[in-house]
């Protein structure tokens, strides 16, 4: 594969680069962080192929129901780590303080926008992210990428792309642009991916995928760290428990000095 924004391989859904993203006076450096929907159509040699390029540790986000109708096809070399983000552990009962604080937050009423805020406030789903940069910090390989995935790439993988890309100081208005090109890769899903997106996992996940990547979803989740966090730093450190050394230890290892693919 060459490197570039969306990567081309046979039977990949929503498969795209990180790198080049600006980050401050840095740049993520290519091989290092890829996104992606389902991994479960990949033939021999396109698993092969996904190693080549640098993969070598994969992150499933999808539900043991989705990682069981649709596991991922991947090489032996490539260290495969099932991390469900879903069902969500907290209980938002009518007049408990989480809800009040989840209502605050999507005002909208909208079912999209609240699921992503939760993302950022369950106990469950962030002791995942938590468990995501771990690795991140883990793999420190100079030709080591760590790939991470739902089924379309879009709503859970979105969040975790959000969190990763503050993390290394990667400006919000090319986190949106990041976040909303998931609508242009997918608005013509391959016939095996449009089963997967529609009826591959619970009524919840077919729902969420029936959804486009919409610009209210990445405003609430933005609002939401600014308002009861004030940045990003301070959510990753109080909600996912990351230290200043690791935000530094993070940007040592994603981050270049050039743009250009490597």
């Amino acid at each position: 594969m060459f490197p570039t924004r969306v990567l081309s391989l046979p039977n990949a859904l929503n498969l795209r680069e990180l790198g080049g993203y600006p980050a401050g006076e840095r740049f993520i450096a290519w091989h290092k962080l890829l996104r992606s929907g389902t991994l479960g159509h990949l033939d021999r040699s396109a698993g092969v192929e996904l190693a080549g390029y640098g993969v070598s540790t994969v992150v499933d986000l999808r539900t043991r129901g989705e990682q069981t109708t649709r596991p991922d096809q991947l090489p032996r070399t490539v260290r495969y780590r099932p991390m469900s983000v879903y069902p969500f552990a907290d209980h938002y009962g009518r007049f408990t303080k989480a809800a009040r604080r989840l209502r605050r937050a999507t005002r909208t009423g909208n079912t999209m926008t609240t699921t992503y805020v939760q993302l950022l406030m369950d106990t469950h789903a962030r002791q995942v992210f938590a468990d995501l940069f771990g690795i991140l910090l883990a793999t420190t390989g100079p030709r080591q990428a760590v790939l991470f995935h739902c089924t379309a790439g879009k709503d859970r993988t979105g969040v975790a792309a959000i969190m990763i890309e503050a993390a290394l100081g990667v400006p919000a208005a090319t986190q949106r642009e990041d976040y909303l090109l998931t609508n242009l890769v997918l608005e013509r899903p391959g016939e095996f991916a449009h089963a997967d997106l529609t009826q591959g996992a619970s009524a919840f996940v077919n729902q969420m995928n029936a959804h486009t990547a919409e610009v209210a979803n990445f405003t609430a989740v933005q609002d939401f760290v600014t308002t009861n966090y004030g940045a990003w730093p301070a959510y990753l450190h109080q909600s996912l428990g990351l230290s200043a050394q690791d935000l530094t230890d993070l940007r040592q290892l994603y981050l270049t000095d050039s743009p250009e693919p490597r």
